[in-house]
């Protein structure tokens, strides 16, 4: 990427002044993955991927009228709201860095329209299709299984250090302030999985180093994650999914909402929840275990003496 830099900054006007699509992409590029994580440039590669039909095309000749075809074909091709949106960042902050260069004079892509987003139901796993992945004896279910035990991102798992893993709880977490470094509690049914891999890992570097399939995100998901759904007879749903559905089961079996978050890691903290900054593992672990009938007994006495 310096390299790129360095010989941006030799170009001559007008050398600067015919760059391409490609070409400014590749100087916006070894500017900005500098300051941003690997899920952000794989997303930043993939929307890239997409813009083909620009890619010989001469930057300073590109207009609003250029960039929103691209766009349309996406959101035709079944693109979500949330994907195009990232599709117009990039075009957006790649027309930006064209500008502050003198490569062009515009930001066109700041006028391109997007679908209007649709608040729809999030897809989460019934019980009957995590029973189905209990019963496989393939390892990206134990993976899959792994993640609804946590509520864990799928790139954090596969980034997740060995020393990370405690039995019981992993520290991880990324993307926002609140989510690093944060203790996540396994539930009791997803321990087993991590064990597994623990073992397979034979002391390496990750905890998923033993895993014999694809370690790429983008791979897994597409050559084992929706084969495997597929054989097993689950609707299709993407992995996030997994992160819904811990969130569901969560509410439903009462865990507090400020507990849930800070498992989470949402930076969106209610006033409350700011008590729980400094909780500690077996807290949060507790949080996970299954309600005792002691425990329900004690709630329901002092639900009584609330009542008296």
């Amino acid at each position: 990427m310096l390299e790129t830099l360095s010989k941006l900054a030799g170009q001559s006007i007008t050398e600067r002044y015919n760059m391409t699509f490609t070409d400014v992409y590749e100087g916006w590029k070894a500017e900005h993955f500098r300051e941003i994580g690997i899920q952000g440039k794989e997303a930043y590669e993939t929307a890239y991927k997409y813009m083909e039909l620009l890619y010989d095309r001469k930057f300073r000749t590109l207009r609003t009228a250029d960039f929103q075809p691209v766009i349309d074909s996406l959101v035709a091709k079944g693109r979500n709201y949330n994907t195009v949106s990232k599709d117009k960042q990039l075009l957006t902050q790649m027309t930006d860095w064209a500008v502050r260069e003198e490569i062009t004079t515009n930001n066109f892509a700041k006028f391109i329209k997007l679908p209007q987003s649709s608040t729809k139901e999030k897809e989460t796993f019934t019980p009957e299709e995590i029973a189905a992945l209990e019963s496989s004896q393939d390892d990206a279910a134990k993976i899959i299984l792994m993640l609804l035990s946590t509520g864990m991102r799928i790139g954090k798992l596969f980034k997740l250090p060995i020393t990370d893993y405690h039995g019981k709880y992993v520290v991880g977490g990324e993307k926002t302030a609140a989510g690093k470094n944060r203790i996540i509690p396994i539930r009791p049914e997803g321990r087993a999985y991590f064990e597994y891999f623990a073992t397979l890992s034979d002391r390496r570097s990750l905890l998923l180093d033993g895993y014999e399939g694809n370690h790429s995100v983008r791979n897994f998901r597409e050559r084992e994650y929706y084969p495997l759904l597929k054989s097993l007879g689950i609707n299709r749903k993407t992995p996030h999914a997994t992160r819904h559905t811990y969130a569901s089961r969560a509410v439903r079996e009462g865990m507090p909402r400020e507990v849930l978050q800070k498992i989470l890691g949402h930076s969106s903290y209610t006033t409350t929840a700011d008590v729980y900054v400094h909780a500690d593992v077996d807290a949060l672990v507790a949080a996970v275990e299954p309600v005792t009938n002691t425990s329900l007994t004690n709630k329901q006495n002092l639900k009584k003496e609330k009542t008296v």
